[in-house]
């Protein structure tokens, strides 16, 4: 950090870099328990108020003023030195901070989105919202937001979010992605669009905290796995009703060039149809050990089943032959589609109507993911690996899958509980992994 917050002796760890250097005027810090994430809003709340926005307003909010003053306010005290600053209460204008610099003063606006008009009349150059993500609604967020209008001139107006991930549904979600896309580039660890960026941070990608800490956290009693992914992993929790709730993009989602230049018993492929919603074709690499890799995936909506230039049918060609696939397994629902694929694939893969068994594929599919997860529980406290059957990992080249993954749910009934029909929705990759993983017992 610039100075003066050099002076204050601040140390940042990797991920908190990641959020002070990230270029974008959105940037939502989603990081897990224990990761500094108050501390760096402090920091950047600092550098904003002394180098970036000298002289102007900034608002530092929170959902509601507990936890502003619990938080940031008590860790600004631990790390600003109090002549630097003076704290107070204005009788009609609320608590603020004023901030003494070279142009005289930089005033921070405390507000929470308890009530979002507090903040009516301030143009502020800069955004730190502590806690974030523990606001469910986005409207008073949306004020916020457009309350950031003037600054230093020729300056970027920064919009800093902290806070741990919530659902895929929640707004946090909605504005920032959910991961890897079309629309947002990067990897599990961050992404960006070009003007909101996500920095991922984990409990363990902070090497300043004690001994023990991340342990206890995860061995404390009536801990759940599923907390354990949302808090500590900094993933974002599943959504009610998640079919593959054992899903971890963490030990499911493998680099795509891990995959490179490996020999495969079997590769085959599934085919789901679609028009208005998508079609997906994914190329599946089964090895000898009987785990099964999502290699690729292709996912386009209105395309026809033909064999014009952007047809299904020429992109199924060249597939089959960039990954050498032998068998082709098709929605069963469309004969004559699988009859045209059929044609056009002759002396390159065989082509078969599917097994539709839902509920027999769905199961197939989360004992394997779940195994999978045990396998790296096991081998990551005691270093050796089970064996006896076989996994499932998906290649991080493929979005659309690994997305359909999160979001893949079961139907609600009117009492509220959920049947074991899933939703027709976000199935797509779904299906063509289900058409895939009936037929593995016969790649050979």
């Amino acid at each position: 950090m610039s100075a003066p917050t050099s002076i204050v002796r601040y140390t940042p760890h990797a991920r908190q870099i990641a959020v002070h250097e990230a270029s974008e005027p959105h940037v939502w810090a989603m990081m897990g328990y224990g990761t500094g994430k108050t501390t760096l809003g402090v920091m950047e709340a600092l550098s904003l108020a002394c180098v970036t926005h000298p002289g102007f307003e900034g608002i530092v909010a929170a959902p509601t003023f507990p936890l502003l003053f619990q938080s940031f306010v008590t860790e600004w005290t631990r790390w600003v030195p109090s002549a630097w600053y003076r704290q107070s209460t204005h009788p009609m204008y609320g608590p603020h901070i004023d901030v003494h610099v070279d142009q005289g003063v930089s005033r921070i606006w405390l507000r929470s989105t308890v009530d979002a008009r507090s903040v009516e009349g301030i143009n502020a150059a800069w955004l730190v919202y502590d806690e974030a993500s523990r606001e469910t609604r986005e409207d008073p967020v949306r004020v916020l937001r457009a309350r950031v209008r003037r600054g230093y001139p020729g300056r970027q107006r920064r919009h800093l979010y902290i806070g741990p991930p919530m659902t895929r549904t929640h707004w946090t979600a909605a504005q920032f992605g959910a991961g890897p896309d079309d629309a947002h580039q990067g990897d599990a660890m961050g992404w960006t669009d070009g003007r909101r960026r996500v920095v991922r941070g984990r409990t363990r990608d902070n090497p300043f905290l004690p001994p023990g800490f991340e342990h206890d956290l995860r061995t404390q009693p009536g801990t759940s796995k599923a907390w354990v992914k949302q808090f500590l992993d900094a993933q974002m929790g599943a959504i009610e009703g998640a079919i593959y709730e054992a899903f971890d993009r963490d030990v499911h989602v493998v680099p795509a060039a891990s995959l490179k230049g490996r020999a495969w018993r079997a590769v085959i492929a599934g085919v789901d149809w679609g028009w208005a919603k998508l079609g997906v074709m994914l190329v599946i690499g089964v090895d000898g050990r009987g785990d099964l890799y999502v290699l690729h995936e292709e996912a386009h909506a209105k395309k026809n089943v033909d064999d014009t230039p952007n047809g299904w049918l020429r992109i199924m060609h060249r597939v089959c032959l960039a990954w050498r696939v032998q068998r082709v397994y098709c929605d069963p629902s469309r004969p004559g589609d699988i009859e045209a694929a059929g044609a056009k694939l002759s002396g390159v893969s065989l082509v078969y109507p599917a097994d539709n068994e839902v509920a027999e594929g769905i199961r197939r599919l989360s004992a394997r993911i779940e195994w999978t997860a045990e396998r790296a529980r096991v081998k990551g406290t005691t270093g050796a690996a089970l064996v006896g059957r076989g996994g499932f990992f998906v290649s991080d080249a493929c979005p659309v899958t690994i997305g359909e993954f999160e979001g893949y749910v079961r139907k609600r009934e009117r009492d509220g509980s959920f049947s074991e029909q899933p939703e027709k929705r976000n199935d797509h990759a779904m299906d063509a992994l289900r058409y895939a993983e009936m037929e593995t017992d016969n790649a050979a």
